[in-house]
């Protein structure tokens, strides 16, 4: 976990000790060694300090590290999907976490906290080291950085330290909190926080980026700069933290204010969510996002329509099932189905006109199914594979917002009918204005034949005050938010995580994946991996249920 630039002049010393042995004189030892470069040299450069923002972001376009794994942890360790993939063998390593007894060299975790400690978060710690109000920073053209630039960063770069910490902290729940760049001999200091030390810690870095003036409102972001960090992002990531620890009431005031800023608001359509950049990635329903484009020789899309596509002639490689648990759960006339999960046997068409026949036989897939969010249509390719395109997926969009706001006031006994107007609101654009059929496809199995109408919706469909509306909210979240990566975090949240999964390790598909069939008390929260205790030199220990 050193400092990228102290590693960058370990790499420099060596190529000038290879000049250094192959001549030396007087003169040359007068002279600063060539291709060396210190951190204070560095953020003399012109844009130093905007390219350590950008490491801040970058971490999140990791292919497997990040962006594959959000799925893989948030859904295929849950009753929502499976792992699948060629074979049993396939990607062993979600399959042994899934059955809830996995060991501390599972390389999932290996790779998890590597990525996030020794990339992401280390990329933050370097750019709040370095980066302060009163550094003279030089921006492009040689002008200097104006300090209310350089306080935005800062704030931008606490949130993302708060981002990738509450990745860790979700899963492995107590973690060292690492807050600054380290060296080799620093390792020793490396122990655990208790699990309310990293959540104070956290925290404590989205308080700072929310109360910065120079964070941005939404309303005042320019489309150039989507995908950066907003203060009504900021905010709904704090509640989303703050309600996994079970702070509801510190959750509630930020998400009121995000839904009373005006800044987002629901599309109409459910299906332009996952189809459009335009209609959806850019739309008024997103609060925080990574958006990429195809880029020929310059960027490839992400990886995750490759893995979780149909294997064979549909071209992906067959990861991430949805489960029938999951479609059991959508109401017969629920469209958001349609949207959310493919079935063996569907057609699309392909770029030359032929027919795409979805075959999701001959490999790991129990349910014979897939996920409609991550299938990219053939006009989205510029190729016609599934790598080079600009799919993207969803931080935080503005139906999750709503939602979190609305299990806040039943777990605080906050306004029943407002809990019920917020819940209407999503179904109402789930039944009545969302398109029943996948406009892309030539035939899907789960296609509806229409719409139901203003007066069926107002008749059977809309929430009532005298619902089970704790129930409500809970389906509502897994329907509208189905193979979108938060699945485990609201099972885990509820302390429902345990009862679920033993219930699904006993439907016949839990007996074939073997998805809980060993979770109990002790499974959660998972270890930390061995290799990094061993690394420390035992500093670091193990979680007590491990």
């Amino acid at each position: 976990m050193k400092s990228l630039y102290k590693f960058g002049k370990v790499c420099f010393s060596i190529l000038s000790l290879g000049f250094l042995l192959a001549g030396c004189t007087d003169s040359f030892l007068d002279r600063p060694p060539l291709g060396s470069l210190d951190e204070d040299t560095y953020l003399k450069t012109e844009d130093a300090g905007l390219k350590l923002l950008v490491n801040c972001y970058q971490p999140i376009v990791d292919h497997w590290s990040y962006q594959t794994m959000k799925f893989d942890l948030g859904d295929q360790l849950t009753s929502d999907a499976s792992k699948g993939g060629s074979d049993a063998g396939d990607r062993s390593q979600i399959t042994e976490v899934g059955r809830g007894n996995p060991l501390a060299t599972n390389s999932m975790f290996t790779d998890l906290w590597n990525h996030r400690y020794k990339v992401a978060i280390s990329a933050c710690n370097v750019l709040l080291a370095q980066v302060t109000p009163d550094k003279q920073l030089i921006q492009a053209g040689g002008s200097l950085v104006p300090e209310q630039t350089k306080l935005r960063w800062i704030a931008e770069g606490h949130f993302m330290r708060a981002f990738y910490y509450y990745d860790l902290a979700t899963i492995f729940q107590n973690i060292p909190i690492i807050d600054k760049p380290l060296n080799v001999i620093d390792k020793s200091t490396i122990t655990k926080a208790s699990k309310e030390e990293v959540m104070a810690f956290i925290l404590s870095d989205l308080d700072k980026a929310i109360a910065e003036p120079n964070l941005p409102s939404a309303k005042k972001l320019p489309a150039s700069e989507i995908g950066r960090i907003t203060k009504e992002a900021a905010m709904a990531f704090r509640a989303r933290v703050n309600m996994f620890y079970g702070k509801y009431d510190a959750a509630k005031a930020d998400l009121k204010a995000v839904v009373e800023s005006g800044a987002y608001g629901l599309v109409d359509n459910y299906e332009d969510l996952f189809n459009s950049a335009e209609k959806g990635y850019m739309s008024k329903e997103s609060v925080f996002i990574t958006l990429r484009s195809y880029i020929p020789n310059y960027t490839s899309g992400s990886v995750c329509p490759q893995m979780n596509v149909g294997r064979g002639a549909t071209g992906g490689w067959g990861g991430h099932c949805p489960s029938n648990d999951l479609v059991n759960e959508y109401e017969s006339n629920d469209p958001r189905l349609v949207h959310t999960v493919l079935a063996s046997g569907d057609i699309f068409v392909k770029s030359d006109g032929s027919d795409e026949v979805h075959d999701y036989s001959g490999y790991d897939n129990y349910s014979k199914l897939h996920s409609r969010k991550m299938y990219i249509d053939y006009s989205r390719r510029p190729l016609n594979n599934l790598m080079d395109t600009d799919w993207s997926y969803y931080h935080i969009r503005y139906a999750d917002v709503l939602l979190m706001y609305a299990e806040c006031l039943v777990e605080t006994n906050g306004d029943k009918q407002t809990v019920v107007d917020i819940l209407n609101q999503i179904r109402h654009r789930a039944f009545v204005t969302t398109s029943p059929k996948d406009s892309y496809a030539k035939y899907r199995k789960f296609n509806l034949e229409k719409n139901i109408t203003e007066a069926e919706f107002q008749a059977n469909y809309k929430v009532k005050i005298t619902d089970n509306l704790r129930e409500a909210v809970r389906h509502e979240r897994r329907v509208e938010l189905g193979s979108e990566g938060l699945r485990l975090y609201d099972l885990l949240r509820w302390g429902t995580f345990v009862s679920t999964m033993k219930a699904y390790s006993q439907t016949p598909e839990g007996k074939y994946t073997g998805q809980g069939e060993n979770i109990s008390d002790k499974t959660y929260p998972y270890p930390i991996p061995q290799n990094e205790i061993d690394y420390v030199g035992g500093s670091l220990t193990q979680n007590e249920n491990y």
